[in-house]
Parts: structure tokens; sequence; C-alpha cells
């Protein structure tokens, strides 16, 4: 009994780490474009690709992943959708701006106690790092906005 169960396991971690490995595969190749005809071409190439390595499960993903595009996908769509990727992350800036703006004005309002003053240090250090990344996401998201216009230009 315990030799079955153990073997239901290694199943399951196996056929989920297979599960997982496509998911990240397609979700790779959709971030290769930015317009819909970059999407297409980037699913293309990796259709010529496993037809030469005759893996047919990754072609019939990447064939279904290719007639979803064709069917579903418009530059206008993806343009509001980078639009509002960055008005997204303009928001979380703000916010992280404001408890940046919080935790230093708590700490300017709390005593001259050394361990209240290593506390709010590094609460204002933490707030300094999540403001840093939300810039950097905000920057990453109106590049990806820029390089689809470049991508649109291109044609």
């Amino acid at each position: 009994m315990k030799s079955v169960i153990r073997l239901i396991s290694k199943l399951s971690v196996i056929t989920l780490a297979i599960s997982l490995s496509f998911g990240t595969y397609a979700s790779n190749e959709q971030l290769e474009g930015l317009t819909c005809e970059s999407k297409k071409q980037a699913i293309e190439k990796q259709i010529d690709y496993a037809k030469k390595n005759n893996n047919s499960h990754q072609i019939q993903g990447l064939e279904k992943a290719l007639r979803n595009v064709n069917k579903h996908c418009s530059n206008d769509d993806l343009e509001a959708k980078y639009k509002k990727e960055i008005n997204e992350k303009s928001n979380k800036v703000a916010e992280r701006t404001k408890e940046l703006e919080q935790a230093k004005s708590k700490a300017k309002d709390k005593d001259k106690d050394k361990d209240k003053d290593k506390d709010n240090e590094q609460k204002i250090v933490k707030q300094q790092t999540k403001l840093a990344d939300a810039e950097k996401e905000l920057n990453e998201a109106k590049t990806k906005l820029s390089d689809f216009y470049k991508e649109l230009g291109a044609k």
C-alpha cells in the first residue's frame, strides 16, 4: 500500500512539473511579441522548432495559441492593456510614496529612543525598497508600451 502511495505521489509530482513547464513555456512565448503580428511570428517560429524536434504535444499547444492569436488578438486591445498596466503601476508608485512619507512622519513623531529609532529606520528602508520596486515596474511597463509603438511603426 505504501509503495502505491509513493508511486502515485511521484507521478503527481512529475505531472505537475511537466504541466508547469508547459505553462511557463507558453507564457514566455507570449512575452516575445508585443504586437499581434510579432506574437504570431514568435509562435510560428516555435512551431517550426517543435516540428524539427518531433514534439507533438508542444506543436498542438502552440497551434492552439496561434489560432487564439489569429482569432482574438487586436493591437488596439494590446495598446489598452499596456496603458492600463502603466496606470496600475503609477497608482502603485503613488501608494508606495504615500507609505514612505507616513513612515518618515512616524519616525519624526517618535521619541528619540534608540531601539525605536532602529525600528523606524528599518521601516523607512523597507518602504524605500518597495517604492523602488514599484518605480522599476512602472518603468518596465512604460518601456513595454514604447516598444509596442516601435513595433507598430516598423510595419
